[in-house]
């Protein structure tokens, strides 16, 4: 009996989690250096004035998200793992991931220590991630900024979750994870086993209905285009809208595009689902095929809860871009393309 104990005492030792783990160890030092606490204005509102961003090229360039901290700081202040500290200006903003670049203000010719991106289209669930950020700003100096480690849940776009339409404003796929969030770490580099960096931290999404809370990192294939076009392209517009894109400011600033499609309104406080109610002649939605009593289940790969929803979606895309709605008409489903034009 004293030996069995003995052998169930030595099994449950045996089968706990390491103290220590080299391979975590080496993912966290090599992440490291490249992450770079941000401050911008002063917390008001509920809205937090410091987040993490990720030193993306040699030259400084740092990518982190784009917020209200930096929109209205009159200066952006960041702090470097090493405890250097520099002025950085807003270089790009990415209109569909609301990432922004900034470049750290430093002696011409200096040179930065880099985060090495890899590969999100094989993330997988079930995978080790560490989320890492400068969580309730407990790093301020030469301090290394907090690591969380967590699993991947799942790649998706939560805004095809029940509740989470409302306020998940992007509209690709993300990799869920469960790593502790919260605002300090928005922007902060989601990182491999390899520490290499999958994604970029988006905000904490919860859900109205249910309260459940989600975490997600924008993958960084999506963000790579956004990168190597601004250092292709140096003197390109600050507002990126896609590979090639022209110049937006020609536009109008944050001018929506047109599309002439307007969806059944039965009242302010009725959710109902996103039937067109009618289609402005010659306008783009009439050129893609749209009609009358189309039901609207999709804008690109999001769905589309109610008409709310619609609105709410059609109104982040500019002129000279283009959504794929999926409709359905009667007993048939459908794929139409409305590329918007400005407004007449």
């Amino acid at each position: 009996m004293r030996r069995v104990a003995l052998l169930l005492l030595a099994a449950a030792a045996t089968a706990g989690p390491p103290l220590r783990s080299p391979r975590i160890d080496a993912a966290v030092a090599a992440v490291q250096p490249a992450v770079v606490k941000v401050y911008g204005v002063k917390g008001f509102r509920g809205v937090f004035g410091y987040m993490t961003g990720v030193i993306v090229h040699e030259s400084g360039l740092v990518m982190t998200r784009g917020s209200v901290t930096l929109d209205e700081a009159p200066q952006i202040k960041c702090h470097l793992n090493d405890g250097r500290r520099f002025v950085a200006e807003l270089v790009r903003y990415d209109r569909k991931s609301k990432m922004v670049l900034l470049r750290l203000l430093a002696d011409p010719g200096a040179k930065f220590p880099v985060a090495k991106l890899g590969l999100s289209d094989n993330v997988r669930p079930g995978q080790f991630v560490l989320l890492v950020g400068n969580a309730y700003r407990v790093a301020e100096g030469r301090e290394p900024c907090a690591v969380n480690l967590g699993v991947v849940s799942a790649i998706t776009s939560p805004s095809m979750r029940a509740g989470f339409a409302d306020s998940f404003d992007y509209p690709g796929e993300v990799i869920l994870h469960d790593a502790m969030n919260n605002p300090g770490v928005y922007g902060g580099p989601l990182v491999n086993l390899k520490g290499e960096v999958i994604g970029i931290s988006g905000t904490l999404v919860e859900s109205r209905e249910t309260n459940v809370q989600l975490h997600y990192a924008v993958p960084i294939d999506d963000l790579k285009p956004f990168l190597e076009d601004t250092l292709a392209r140096p003197d390109a517009g600050k507002t990126y809208t896609g590979p090639g894109d022209k110049e937006p400011e020609e536009e109008g600033p944050g001018e929506p595009g047109y599309h002439g499609i307007a969806v059944l309104k039965a009242g302010i406080n009725l959710a109902t689902p996103a039937y067109v109610d009618r289609v402005a002649p010659g306008s783009p939605g009439a050129k893609a095929g749209v009609l009358p009593d189309d039901l609207v289940l999709k804008i690109d790969r999001t769905s589309v809860k109610n008409w709310k929803t619609f609105d709410k979606m059609m109104a982040k895309y500019r002129a000279g871009e283009s959504a794929q709605l999926t409709i359905k008409r009667k007993d048939e489903v459908k794929v139409l393309t409305v590329t918007f034009v400005a407004k007449p």
